[in-house]
């Protein structure tokens, strides 16, 4: 972070090699599937974010969260400056309100089942996935996606069947822990940011 903040370019370069596919995928989506324009907006969110690399604060929370919060608000300028984007801004916002008060409710109710089957949802489920790390999203993916049972995946592993529960209970731990703060920041109004632009 001292190297990033003193903007030294190896240390620039490695932050945006290692967020800038995530925040594109994120971009992509909400532009309509635009490449150009998602491009341009990835382009402007790292710009704002690197100017504004003071105000991070790892103690409250993870890099690609922050950033997700800055690209989300670079995508509603983009959209606003386009012929017919006013109608696709205000979507998202609306959205985004939507989706976050489900979120919020994850600690005492599953998410209702227009949420889940929603493919903002699913774009966001993999943009946590994403960012935990590997072997808690092999763990998930092989449990929740791939439906394998826990014996086979404890044997892929070379672990025990406990030793896996283990992992997979500290895998959804992290994982819930990061699709709230990514919601979190999907969904945030500018006043709780602590000052973003």
């Amino acid at each position: 972070m001292e190297a990033l903040r003193a903007k030294e370019p190896q240390a620039v370069e490695r932050w945006f090699h290692e967020y800038a596919d995530a925040v594109y995928t994120f971009a992509l989506y909400r532009v309509g599937r635009d490449p150009d324009l998602a491009e341009e907006v990835v382009q402007d969110t790292f710009v704002a974010a690197l100017s504004q690399i003071e105000e991070y604060d790892p103690r409250r929370g993870m890099m690609l969260p922050w950033l997700t919060y800055r690209c989300r608000n670079s995508i509603r300028n983009a959209l606003r400056q386009r012929k017919g984007g006013d109608a696709l801004a205000d979507f998202w916002e609306e959205t985004d309100r939507r989706l976050l008060a489900a979120y919020r409710q994850l600690a005492t109710a599953p998410l209702p089942e227009d949420i889940l089957h929603q493919q903002e949802t699913k774009e966001l489920v993999q943009l946590t996935l994403a960012s935990i790390p590997g072997n808690y999203q092999q763990v998930l993916t092989q449990h929740y996606l791939e439906q394998r049972p826990l014996k086979e995946i404890a044997a892929s592993h070379g672990l025990s069947e406990g030793a896996i529960k283990s992992l997979l209970h500290r895998a959804r731990l992290a994982f819930k822990t990061a699709f709230v703060a990514f919601s979190d920041a999907m969904a945030a109004e500018p006043s709780l940011e602590g000052g973003a632009k």
